[in-house]
């Protein structure tokens, strides 16, 4: 065996077990967990104002250990409270919702509000509330998983479950409302990577889904330039994942494919970053009817 093919074999080698760990510490509270700025397009969304100035203060609840002191913080804050408080008599919002969702207040029990547990009175919870600026607005701060949204969610139910379980009708747990664990990363990874490799196949192939468009076309202006799309958000990661698509790739587990509610958000959600950060690499603004030939959420 020549030499240069033993190290073409350490090297590729050497790459498929990078893009593993580089996938595996997507949710290392040691990296940075921001997706990075679009590659085309217009300006994220803003948050609202803050009419007092930088930073928490008059009326605005204090950031705190989970994301900082900062006025953004702040409206995320209140943004992912308002779906936490509504999930409590609703169906929950979030991405991977359980099919199996009950009511967690006791009927007839008064429901739980801003006030019972922000007591400040110059605090103006209605208010910003009222100026909630939107899932778009807020998605960096979810995308940081174990740096915000894990340990916030944490905090929010052991008080919940503490200062007032005589409203719950059971203890809360994250299975109430996720179908998966969210801080199950193991699980997470075992689900996340085939799905994506399947939605950026399918830019520049047939797509493989239950019900393909018939008149289905290449969505990528060049296919030569398809690595950059996991690059568009997920940066350097990103890369590693496109260079090593077959040591990644897997069979969707049935608990994904079999929740239609959550393939129709986390699909939505990839076509909505897709348009906005790699909108010069398409050859037009990609929609569901693209790859479906009949809308999947209708």
């Amino acid at each position: 065996m020549s030499k240069s093919l033993i190290v073409g074999i350490l090297v590729g080698v050497a790459a498929g077990v990078g893009a593993t760990l580089y996938w595996k510490s997507l949710q290392s509270p040691h990296i940075h967990e921001e997706p990075p700025p679009p590659v085309s397009g217009g300006p994220a969304p803003a948050m609202p104002p803050n009419p007092h100035g930088a930073g928490a203060a008059h009326g605005m609840p204090q950031g705190g250990p989970h994301g900082g002191d900062g006025h953004e913080t702040s409206f995320a804050k209140v943004h992912f409270m308002r779906k936490f408080v509504a999930a409590l008599t609703e169906a929950p919002q979030n991405l991977m919702p359980t099919p199996e969702y009950q009511p967690l207040l006791k009927t007839g029990a008064a429901m739980i509000r801003c006030a019972d547990c922000h007591t400040d009175p110059s605090l103006n919870m209605e208010a910003m509330i009222a100026n909630d600026p939107g899932d778009e607005a807020v998605q960096p701060f979810r995308m940081r998983r174990r740096g915000f949204m894990i340990p916030l969610m944490e905090k929010w139910v052991a008080r919940l479950n503490k200062q007032h379980k005589d409203r719950l009708a059971k203890e809360v747990t994250c299975l109430d409302c996720h179908a998966q664990d969210p801080r199950d990363d193991e699980a997470r990874n075992a689900m996340m990577p085939p799905l994506m490799i399947r939605f950026v196949k399918a830019l520049k192939e047939p797509p493989q889904n239950m019900d393909p468009a018939k008149g289905w076309k290449p969505l990528l202006k060049d296919p030569t330039v398809q690595s950059m799309l996991c690059a568009s958000c997920h940066g350097q990661i990103g890369v590693a994942m496109q260079a090593n698509l077959a040591a990644l790739d897997g069979p969707v587990p049935p608990e994904a494919a079999g929740n239609r509610e959550f393939m129709i958000r986390l699909m939505e959600r990839w076509v909505r970053e897709l348009n906005k950060r790699a909108k010069d690499l398409l050859v037009k603004a990609v929609a569901c009817t693209d790859c479906h030939e009949n809308d999947p959420r209708k």
